[in-house]
């Protein structure tokens, strides 16, 4: 939390940044912190743009000369904010679980792993998979994240996540994991089944297909006429999304938070953009809906209406 504090301050220069990045690098466990540290700065700011501005409002706006009470302020709310979260460091996080994967991508990044000649897989952003292969047929269990299986094994491979279970022989899919407990597939081509961990019965997806699961059944299907996921080639599609849906997806690829005023979470966003530059989408997005960037740092990011006299 100490890192993010100093963020906020005029003071944090080059040199603090550069030994901020050396001191993420010396460990995972000091990218989980901050993490932690990001997700509970995140809810500050959503008690200070949505909530009653109290406490929060109180702790990060007093001017700069009284430096210290003001740490003293957020850092008192945020412990309060953590205990109702339980701990940082917790041994069944995300990023503990990725640490033990045989595969895992950072933010950003994107890998394409080939684990045989019938069967090869690209993981996305901050995604973990574990693989492996019996006299029989390959297991997979995604454990974070999103991937894009091709496969024309047989017999059939298995992967599964917590919430559903699902196998395909001569396929292109893409499954993914969210973080509110369930998963989503997508078949680009041939067809998958899919069994929830809870259910009896299973269901089968076909070519253009989608649906997300939960671990007790289905809770929502869709069609799709992409050939493959636009993440796959480099690239972001917005098609009507509201503002806030939007950045969170874009804020997968990124370190920091990404965010709006609550008053313009639903203004709908359109457009194709390369995922290389995410800096550059948010200025173009913002460009385009007339909204203006706040940039604290460049891990702190918000966009909110123009100013009156602009």
């Amino acid at each position: 939390m100490e890192w993010w504090l100093d963020m906020q301050e005029a003071h944090f220069d080059s040199p603090a940044q550069a030994a901020f990045m050396a001191w993420r690098g010396e460990h995972p466990l000091h990218e989980l912190a901050w993490e932690k540290a990001l997700a509970l700065g995140a809810q500050l700011d959503s008690l200070r743009t949505q909530g009653d501005p109290g406490l929060a409002r109180q702790a990060l706006l007093l001017p700069s000369q009284e430096g210290l009470s003001r740490r003293r302020a957020i850092k008192g709310l945020a412990l309060l904010l953590a205990a109702g979260t339980g701990a940082w460091l917790s041994r069944d996080s995300e990023l503990v679980s990725r640490m033990s994967a045989d595969y895992t991508t950072g933010v950003g990044e994107q890998r394409r792993v080939a684990l045989a000649s019938d069967l090869s897989l690209e993981l996305n952003t901050r995604s973990a998979i574990n693989a492996r292969a019996t006299d029989q047929r390959w297991h997979l269990r995604l454990l974070s994240g999103e991937v894009l299986i091709n496969t024309a094994l047989n017999p059939a491979l298995f992967i599964e996540t917590a919430q559903v279970r699902a196998q395909a022989s001569s396929a292109r899919f893409t499954m993914r994991q969210f973080d509110n407990g369930s998963t989503q597939l997508a078949v680009y081509r041939g067809s998958l089944d899919v069994l929830p961990t809870q259910a009896s019965s299973w269901t089968t997806l076909q070519a253009g297909q989608l649906a997300r699961f939960g671990p007790l059944g289905m809770l929502d299907q869709g069609a799709m006429q992409a050939s493959t996921p636009a993440w796959a080639e480099g690239m972001i599609v917005a098609n009507g999304q509201p503002l806030q849906a939007f950045l969170n997806e874009l804020g997968r690829y990124r370190h920091g938070h990404l965010g709006c005023d609550a008053a313009l979470a639903n203004l709908r966003v359109w457009g194709t953009y390369p995922l290389a530059d995410s800096d550059r989408i948010i200025d173009a997005v913002a460009q385009t809906l007339k909204l203006d960037v706040q940039r604290f740092t460049r891990l702190w990011i918000n966009l909110r209406p123009l100013p009156a006299n602009v």
